[in-house]
């Protein structure tokens, strides 16, 4: 299997919670990524390197945990110590499921938020081919849960298979823009996904929505304080104010994998009520060719902020604007059950950054990932 879609082995983990009532025993699995990079030059900024040897932004250690209550209820909580946070041990998940019938399924408690094809599994590194996603697209990891519930049903319709979920709930968390905080409610925060598989073929597409209330102050010190202060001062505060306002994300994703080569393509657009935050395109397309234990491969992915609105407006935004693309070429290893070790190069191409042109350079990538 190419990995392009998530391995068995990493779906077993993850879905032990839905197991038969007979298999009533307390099951305990996990997941671990050791990993390394580095950066050829200071110029660029990627997923929080720089130029010397950094071994705590890819590495991660998860234990989920799982129960089969009774025939129809379970509870699963997984949870997740990432380098990046000082291995500080966080409930990523924590959820109670109910059966309504072999095919229908609702969970309350803290779940994962569904955004992107590798949603379920974007911190399970063995599920895929690269070291990381890539983050010109897979770039909302502040808002990667939600506390709320979820309603999944699957179906076949012939020879295809498929399921549709719905979610629901709410979500307050730090969110970074140009490497400053800023604290958010998600109200309202919602979303649907369908998913259908016809032989090698797959689909998914989805759709999100949340309003946004936030914590901007004209008075404070931060980039985004200091531009509703200047729209404020214009007349056009109620343009660059987030309160209330209305965020709203689309992902489509295709695949295709025979068992020897498999390409998939993925593509998001993120719509924001406010002239505060800019709306982003994202698009990656990546293709694996597999050699035995031996699998390589190469991918495409870039990033671009819109700005809109009159002069005045395009003028401010253009000031936080970014437009980014990436070549990624690597190759996965499996020496033995459940174990990867990955190598891959990054070219990075900083076209816009914060409204001035970028930078480019490399990224240097290796890593050892477990499932058990």
């Amino acid at each position: 299997m190419l990995r392009i879609k998530p391995t068995l082995l990493a779906v077993a983990i993850l879905a032990s919670a839905q197991a038969s009532a007979s298999d009533d025993d307390l099951r305990i699995n996990g997941f671990m990524s050791v990993g390394v990079g580095m950066l050829s030059t200071d110029d660029i900024a990627a997923s929080g390197f720089d130029t010397d040897a950094n071994f705590s932004t890819d590495t991660i250690v998860a234990l989920q945990i799982s129960k089969q209550i009774n025939e129809t209820t379970s509870a699963t909580t997984q949870l997740v110590s990432r380098g990046t946070e000082s291995y500080d041990t966080n409930a990523a998940w924590a959820y109670v499921t109910y059966a309504i019938d072999s095919d229908t399924d609702v969970r309350a408690g803290r779940l994962r938020t569904p955004f992107f094809y590798y949603s379920d599994f974007l911190e399970v590194g063995y599920a895929y081919n690269w070291v990381r996603p890539p983050e010109e697209v897979y770039s909302l990891d502040a808002l990667a849960s939600v506390n709320g519930i979820d309603v999944t049903h699957r179906f076949n319709m012939g020879s295809t298979d498929g399921s549709v979920q719905t979610y629901f709930g709410r979500l307050d968390t730090s969110y970074a823009v140009i490497g400053e905080a800023y604290e958010l409610e998600l109200k309202n925060f919602g979303g649907v996904v369908l998913n259908l598989n016809r032989g090698n073929f797959g689909t998914r597409l989805s759709y999100h929505r949340a309003d946004v209330y936030g914590d901007l102050d004209a008075t404070g010190t931060r980039a985004l304080d200091g531009l509703v202060a200047f729209a404020t001062s214009v007349g056009r505060g109620d343009d660059f104010d987030i309160t209330g306002q209305t965020t709203q994300f689309v992902e489509a994703a295709g695949t295709w994998e025979n068992g020897d080569y498999a390409v998939i393509a993925e593509y998001t657009a993120l719509r924001h009520g406010t002239a505060s935050m800019l709306d982003a395109n994202a698009f990656l397309v990546t293709g694996a060719k597999r050699f035995g234990t031996t699998t390589v491969h190469a991918t495409y992915t870039t990033r671009r902020d819109l700005t809109d609105g009159d002069a005045l407006q395009k003028s401010l935004q253009t000031n936080a604007q970014v437009h980014e693309q990436s070549y990624i070429l690597g190759a996965r290893y499996d020496y033995d059950t459940g174990t990867a070790f990955k190598f891959e190069v990054q070219y990075q191409d900083e076209k816009t950054i914060l409204g001035v042109d970028g930078k480019s350079g490399m990224l240097y990538s290796a890593a050892i990932d477990l499932v058990f």
